[in-house]
């Protein structure tokens, strides 16, 4: 389903905004995509948010009438279900290389200088509760290319409406307390200010070459990782409420007495001394009992709560840490976890194809993998085209499972002599880089051959020996002369 927005704009099924190409963007276009990023799919956001800081619908709900007991219970689950399965997605930050050394050293240099990973895990964080996410690129005072992240309740990119569906624009705005916007389009070429009313302003080129912005998403229709469970998020934070109110209501429970007569200091003397005496034959006394649906309550909770983690595929790790779970080995334990992993698996292949886009651009802009020029002069006499380093770039991402190493040493020794050390390395979780770990390795074998030469008395330097015992003799005369 595609919805039409104000201007010559479209919204497609997965909530991106579809563009014509060859047509410049206007005022009237601008604003249709502004006004239904703020008043429609910011309507999710705004949930989505305030459900991970704790705020449910419940809290907002009308008082109950007649001082009746009106518990509003909040379990957070969406920050639960967000935490934990970024965690076990980015909680081992992901490897980033390439395979030339002195590339590698440039890109490490980069991605530290802008604290690329904590980046990675916030826009991973932002895709869990809204669907998507940004990250756009810069240039700072002193001509330095940096990295920013933009959420998407202020801030939307622009597809042209070919089947590549290639970034056209990236907005970002802002109101102020007048309601008043003001804010920027990025293009290929040029920054592009706007202003109330959406008239554009002032125009700047930047020399990226490409839109400066990629847009990192948690599955391709843009759902956070607990839309699919907000339904019942509600009703097990609702049954909780109301087991609450019947806790308290039994307590408040009214007394029944007939057939005696009490006086208001018999009365506030069985309150004070909880002590009853009525010298009445006919006296009868009880609580009025309401009906109690404990089993019922307690049973609903539980399937609600179940029925929670099977629908979002996000593992409780309480069920692991209790009960008969608690002696589950490590590989049963990843089979309990195999739905997260399916979950995490496909977000990753969102992540790759992103971050190679945005190094794309970071590659064409700051030159930090320039081809070498053998190759270039090779690739010019065969009519190749020199390709972007980005396409070399490779990926590593670690899932955050628990790790018996005992058990990893023994794979590691069993594959001695069936593969290469390399693979043989990768499989013990405490080694980060296999590559590094083999080159300490080389330096210490290196270092244990020369101390064992140097030590041998096999190896030992007669002549030399003797040459230095000759010139101390003759020191010797000479002192004595």
């Amino acid at each position: 389903m595609v919805d039409n927005v104000r201007g010559r704009g479209t919204i497609n099924e997965n909530d991106m905004f579809i563009f014509p190409t060859g047509v410049d963007i206007n005022a009237d276009d601008l604003k249709g995509m502004v006004e239904y990023n703020k008043d429609t799919l910011n309507k999710s956001y705004d949930e989505n948010i305030k459900m991970y800081k704790g705020h449910y619908p419940i809290l907002d709900q009308e008082d109950k009438p007649l001082n009746k007991p009106d518990n509003r219970i909040v379990i957070n689950f969406a920050k639960y279900i967000v935490d934990i399965f970024n965690g076990f997605f980015i909680g081992i930050p992901p490897q980033i290389t390439l395979d030339d050394e002195a590339y590698n050293d440039n890109l490490q240099g980069f991605n530290n200088m802008n604290s690329f990973v904590d980046k990675l895990s916030e826009v991973s964080k932002q895709t869990s509760i809204y669907g998507r996410s940004y990250m756009f690129l810069y240039q700072n005072e002193d001509s330095e290319t940096r990295i920013a992240v933009s959420s998407p309740t202020k801030s939307f990119m622009i597809y042209d409406d070919t089947v590549a569906c290639e970034p056209l624009y990236f907005v970002r705005y802002a109101f102020d307390d007048n309601n008043a916007v003001s804010g920027d389009i990025y293009t290929e070429n040029e920054i592009i200010s706007f202003g109330n009313g959406y008239k554009f302003g002032d125009t700047v080129s930047h020399l990226f070459g490409s839109v400066p912005a990629v847009e990192f998403v948690e599955n391709e229709e843009r759902q956070g990782a607990f839309d699919s469970v907000k339904s019942i998020m509600n009703s097990i934070n609702s049954a909780l409420s109301q087991k609450a109110n019947d806790v308290e209501a039994i307590a408040d429970a009214y007394f029944f007495m007939s057939g005696a007569d009490l006086s208001d200091d018999d009365l506030t003397g069985l309150a004070d001394n909880r002590v009853l005496s009525v010298d009445a034959p006919d006296a009868k006394a009880s609580f009025l009992e309401r009906p109690n649906g404990d089993g019922t309550q307690e049973n609903l909770i539980d399937r609600l709560e179940e029925k929670l983690f099977l629908t979002a595929m996000v593992t409780n790790l309480n069920d692991l840490s209790s009960g008969a779970s608690s002696a589950a080995s490590g590989y049963s334990i990843e089979l309990r976890m195999q739905a997260m992993r399916g979950l995490a698996a496909n977000k990753e292949r969102k992540y790759t194809s992103s971050i190679r886009e945005l190094f794309k651009i970071v590659f064409d802009m700051t030159g930090l993998a320039k081809p070498k020029p053998l190759k270039k002069v090779v690739n010019s006499i065969l009519g190749k085209q020199s390709t972007n380093p980005a396409n070399d770039l490779k990926f590593q991402f670690t899932r955050n499972l628990p790790k018996n190493v005992a058990d990893e040493a023994n794979t590691a020794s069993t594959l001695e002599g069936i593969v290469s050390k390399e693979t043989q390395l990768s499989v013990l979780s405490i080694v980060d880089d296999p590559k590094k770990e083999l080159d300490r390795m080389a330096n210490e074998e290196a270092d244990s051959i020369d101390r064992a030469v140097n030590t041998n008395p096999a190896n030992h330097d007669f002549e030399k020996e003797k040459d230095n015992q000759q010139s101390e003799t003759g020191d010797v005369d000479e002192k004595e002369q």
